[in-house]
């Protein structure tokens, strides 16, 4: 009996002890509970490597076919709130007045495909939307590959058809044409027009190739558009790190249809920067061809764009690439952080 009671005993302490515990961590009800605030990078530290590189990731895995950048703007604007959006859709960030004004443009958009048509078996057919040349390899890249539709209610996913290989048995090999835009066949899983209606998509609906960024080896990443998507990242990082005040005036701008002539480059320039020399404004996105992944070199080159008034004079600042305008270019996440550090460098005018 005895050693039942002091069992019982020494179980009663061991709850008093865990309940003392409890409250000791406890918030006492109606007082003031501190809550650590989220630390953000600092304008001199910047992103961790792990973070811009998964930053890199998420801007490849995004498509925003030129004329349809809004979703992208959006999550543009949620990475930098003190952003706008102006009247031609671009994402715009100020900071400072006055002169000199600086200028880093990154475009948003892709060159990309609409629905063009819907068959009486339910199929798509597709037009390109861009004007940038893409080469012919572009669309042939396409096929038996998996695409996205972005219908009203949302993504649809796709495949793009391939020929019948029981059909094509017996026949004189080099017979056939290449692959081409006009023998794409996109199949969503429906069966008639109506069934394509019933899944959102209507004609005109931007259509490209489903984006799955790889990462591999020394901290490459292949997508397709990585070099401009990356650049885009590069300066988002950058902004991040330019301090309360600059001299003169800072101006980042994620420019819409860029594969429509510029047009949204255009318009910001003309708004905001006009007229400036040309060491005073960059344009991003560009993908030079070289060996040098991870290295941080940065290809330097004359460009411009056009505009309402005339023509402004850029310089291009493009990022080491491997197999440029392919469903794998590639780009080192080494020569991303050294672009958004030179970046932050131009924009604080401390360059």
């Amino acid at each position: 009996m005895r050693s039942r009671r002091s069992r019982r005993a020494r179980a009663a302490r061991v709850i008093l002890a865990a309940v003392a515990a409890v409250l000791a961590f406890a918030p006492v009800r109606g007082a003031a509970q501190r809550v650590p605030a989220p630390t953000a990078p600092s304008a001199a530290r910047g992103s961790t490597p792990a973070a811009l590189e998964s930053l890199v990731v998420r801007l490849a895995a995004m498509t925003a076919v030129t004329g349809y950048e809004d979703a992208m703007a959006d999550s543009l604007r949620a990475l930098l709130p003190d952003a706008r959006r102006d009247r031609a859709g671009n994402v715009v960030w100020t900071r400072g007045t006055g002169a000199p004004v600086r200028v880093a443009v990154c475009p948003l958009d892709e060159v990309g495909y609409v629905v063009g048509g819907v068959t009486a078996e339910g199929y798509l057919t597709l037009r390109r939307v861009g004007a940038t040349p893409m080469g012919p390899l572009f669309d042939q890249w396409l096929e038996g590959q998996r695409v996205t539709v972005f219908g009203r209610s949302g993504a649809v996913p796709g495949v793009v058809l391939v020929r019948s290989t029981h059909l094509q048995r017996g026949r004189a090999a080099g017979a056939d044409e290449p692959f081409s835009l006009e023998s794409a066949y996109v199949d969503v899983g429906a069966a008639s027009p109506t069934d394509v209606e019933a899944l959102g998509v209507q004609l005109l609906a931007p259509v490209a190739r489903t984006k799955r960024p790889t990462r591999y080896g020394a901290r490459l990443v292949a997508a397709p558009f990585a070099a401009q998507r990356a650049s885009c990242a590069a300066l988002v990082e950058a902004v991040r790190r330019v301090p309360g005040s600059v001299s003169g005036t800072a101006i980042a701008v994620f420019a819409a249809r860029r594969h429509f002539a510029h047009d949204g480059a255009a318009f910001a320039l003309a708004e905001l920067a006009r007229g400036i020399p040309a060491g005073q404004a960059v344009f991003l996105g560009g993908a030079l061809t070289s060996d040098s992944l991870g290295y941080g070199t940065l290809g330097l080159r004359g460009d411009s764009v056009t505009t309402g008034w005339g023509v402004q004079p850029m310089g291009a600042w493009d990022l080491p690439t491997r197999y440029v305008r392919s469903p794998v270019e590639t780009i080192a996440v080494a020569d991303v952080a050294a672009l958004a550090e030179r970046l932050a460098s131009f924009l604080a005018g401390s360059r």
